[in-house]
């Protein structure tokens, strides 16, 4: 049996305003354990706004560019492809509700079989230092399953580079299963060094009043009033984390109200 497994990129997690920026495909066949890549593009989804999106977490985290983005094709150029993919095959992705959910909204259907983070809990839990289960990354369980000690696999965030390692780890779930040759085990993530100091962006920025332009992120271009009534969150987290960023005090009176 072949089965399809499929990877986004996105620009962020709200499907309201977020974009679909890479989709990668790889179908894994279940009985040889041949991968072979079917699809693997950069894509300018329905919602990429450059402006908007040219600071998103995944430019940051892998070789994938704004300008690889912008230069794309637009989604509706492989509608058809990666739909006839979608409808051949039963699809799996490691995150099944969040690929779906922006699959989805962009207009596609597929058969839905398994998601790889909830499926890898018969095999292994994984526990916070609170002993808290938590849900793990494609890195952590790509290293428990495949890596041999004193070697680290570390994920890529692109596509097509993510689907075939995905479709790896299902290939090595499967197997277990068939044979039997496993017990469940619980394991510790690697504590996060509450010490270490939260990295700041050094970029200066003015004096923030109430009714200044936001210069930058998800909401650049709406004014400083605006973003306390949308989401006050977000702004504590750029007060702690950007260097230079600071407010008047009619600004720091009205997000603290």
């Amino acid at each position: 049996m072949k089965l399809l497994v499929v990877d986004i990129e996105t620009t962020g997690l709200d499907i309201n305003s977020d974009a679909i920026i890479e989709i990668g495909a790889a179908l894994a066949d279940t009985e040889t354990g041949e991968i072979e890549l079917v699809f693997n593009k950069p894509i300018k989804g329905k919602f990429w706004d450059l402006k908007l999106h040219k600071d998103a977490w995944v430019f940051g985290k892998s070789s994938l560019t704004p300008k690889d983005v912008e230069e794309a094709q637009p989604l509706e150029t492989y509608f058809d492809e990666l739909q006839a993919l979608f409808t051949e095959y039963n699809t799996v992705a490691f995150n099944l509700s969040f690929d779906n959910r922006f699959l989805s909204r962009d207009g596609f259907t597929f058969n839905k079989t398994k998601c790889l983070m909830e499926a890898v809990k018969n095999y292994v839990v994984f526990k916070n230092e609170n002993d808290r289960t938590v849900k793990p990354s494609v890195e952590e369980i790509y290293n428990y399953f495949l890596v041999e000690d004193g070697d680290k696999y570390v994920e890529q965030h692109r596509a097509g580079s993510d689907a075939i390692d995905e479709a790896k780890i299902m290939l090595h779930m499967i197997k277990l299963k068939t044979t039997g040759d496993f017990v469940r085990k619980v394991v510790a993530k690697t504590p996060k060094d509450k010490d270490k100091p939260k990295p700041k962006f050094t970029k200066k920025y003015d004096i923030i009043d109430t009714n200044s332009e936001f210069p930058f992120g998800k909401y650049k271009g709406l004014t400083f009033s605006d973003i306390v009534n949308k989401d006050k969150k977000y702004l504590t987290w750029c007060l702690e984390n950007v260097n230079g960023l600071t407010l008047t005090d009619e600004a720091k009176v009205l997000l603290a109200n």
